[in-house]
């Protein structure tokens, strides 16, 4: 009985004899010995092994297990004695090449190193011997054919590259053993070499002559670049100098005037105070600044040099931007104060005596025929000096007496409550009482001068327990609830629990 161990050889396990095993490393480390002053000596040595490994596997076979002595020295003797290199270099050749002539094992792979672009017809060629143009030239047949092109996907997926000097000795039917594996690393070390120098001396030769080229390119280039930015800034400038002169108006209204001026519209939005200065100095400063900058780059862009007082532009100009910037978020700030305070201002209180009450739209007359639908852009509607505005806040609600209970109350923000208040007494609408009828205009307007400061209206309709109130001919039920909405000219009213 001999004792046996256990082993990685070529990523491979195996159960070997112990003298099979000893047999072994002393091959293995005269193979490291005789190589060791060789370049690419650690990747020989690997390649050896995994070689080795090959050669057991098929001696094993499917019937036994354990690696014997003389597997060992069968594939040593397939692989070569390390000292038929090292001490006699030309017999070993002719020894290896006579007695093992037959022993290389031709498989199929692609030739990664040499092909165009998976290597697929190099593979083929070096397997058949042939000139790789000649594989080339079927698949391009093939190809015409209908099939070409699938069938070299399905062979690039299945036929392997050859990635170690081993699998490319096998690709050309050679034996792979330590004088092939040696002469193999020496002309891929060579190759490496010559391709590495010449590519070093191309880009020595064409350094100067690309970097003149991607230097015109760039430079064509930043010239469409100037060219648009210049174009750019000239259509901007010419459209917004019509659009702050007031020759264009931009904004939509109705009324008196189709469109206003951003001029006029920026009077409605802010006060004509302080606060309107700064923002509408700030936007002309940037408006103007903005695009002559832009010229400036452009220009920059197109002659490639401008003198020092052009050059003045780049630092003048982005402070003028930053200046209107400034003077913008400080005006918006201001402005925005003007919304600090919220102000109601009852206008009116009337009491109707009945035992119902229909609430009904007041309908919009003009030349004594009433209007049922208005079309068009409506932003912002403006008649002589009164913005003109509509939705009416509706509230009802179960009154503590027996007595129906109309209060009309209007409500405008301001910077203190006293501009609040006077904004809020300013607004104008129509509510009428005929017999047992609430007439509501669902317009109403205020001064122009005013501006936009969240002027509302509601309505609140305190209705008796027992009597009926009526909204657009339809009853409406409160169940000691409260509940609002918001009527609009022609639409239908419609009202939530509040």
């Amino acid at each position: 009985m001999k004792k046996t161990l256990s082993i990685h050889l070529g990523r491979q396990l195996f159960i070997i004899e112990e003298d099979a095993y000893d047999r072994l490393q002393a091959y293995l480390k005269k193979l490291e010995a005789s190589l060791s002053n060789e370049s690419g000596s650690n990747e020989i040595v690997e390649d050896i092994e995994m070689r080795f490994a090959e050669l057991v596997h098929q001696y094993l076979g499917d019937t036994r297990q354990v690696v014997t002595i003389a597997d060992v020295e069968k594939a040593i003797t397939s692989l070569g004695e390390p000292e038929e290199i090292t001490e006699e270099p030309e017999q070993p050749k002719q020894q290896t090449q006579t007695n093992h002539e037959n022993n290389g094992q031709k498989r199929m792979y692609r030739d990664v190193d040499n092909g165009v672009l998976g290597g697929l017809a190099a593979g083929i060629a070096a397997y058949l011997n042939i000139d790789p143009v000649i594989v080339r030239i079927i698949f391009i047949i093939f190809g015409f054919m209908g099939f070409g092109f699938p069938l070299y996907i399905i062979l690039w997926i299945i036929v392997p590259g050859a990635k170690t000097p081993s699998e490319r000795l096998q690709m050309r039917g050679k034996p792979v053993n330590i004088d092939t594996l040696k002469e193999e690393f020496e002309k891929t070390a060579s190759r490496l070499k010559d391709d590495t120098i010449n590519t070093v001396n191309r880009f020595k030769n064409n350094n100067e002559h690309i970097t003149q080229q991607a230097s015109k390119i760039l430079r064509f280039i930043g010239k469409i670049i100037g060219v648009g930015f210049i174009t750019g800034a000239l259509i901007w400038l010419i459209i917004f100098t019509l659009i702050v002169s007031g020759i264009i108006d931009v904004i939509p209204m109705t009324g008196d005037q189709e469109f206003a001026s951003l001029y006029e519209f920026l009077q409605l939005v802010s006060p004509v105070n302080k606060s309107f200065s700064l923002i509408w100095t700030g936007l002309l400063l940037v408006g103007f600044a903005g695009p002559l900058l832009s010229i400036a780059i452009g220009v920059r862009l197109l002659l490639g040099k401008v003198n020092r007082y052009f050059r003045l532009n780049f630092i003048l100009l982005p402070a003028v931007i930053f200046v209107g910037i400034v003077l913008g978020v400080i005006g918006s700030i201001n402005s925005a104060r003007d919304y600090e305070v919220y102000s109601e201002v009852e206008n009116q209180h009337l009491t109707i005596h009945a035992s119902e009450l229909k609430l009904e739209e007041l309908p919009l007359m003009v030349n004594n025929r009433r209007i049922v639908s208005n079309g068009g852009i409506d932003f912002i509607s403006v008649h002589n000096g009164q913005i003109m505005e509509h939705g009416i806040h509706i509230k009802y609600k179960e009154s503590s007496d027996s007595l129906f209970h109309v209060s009309q109350v209007f409500s405008a923000h301001g910077i203190d409550r006293t501009a609040a208040q006077k904004r809020s007494m300013r607004i104008k609408q129509d509510l009428r009482v005929e017999g047992n009828k609430l007439l509501i205009d669902p317009y109403y307007s205020f001064p122009l001068t005013d501006g936009l400061r969240n002027q509302e209206i509601e309505i609140v309709i305190q209705v008796p327990d027992g009597k009926k109130l009526f909204i657009n001919n339809q009853q409406v039920l409160i169940n000691g609830k409260e509940y609002i909405g918001v009527m609009y000219a022609n639409e239908p009213f419609e009202a939530y629990e509040d």
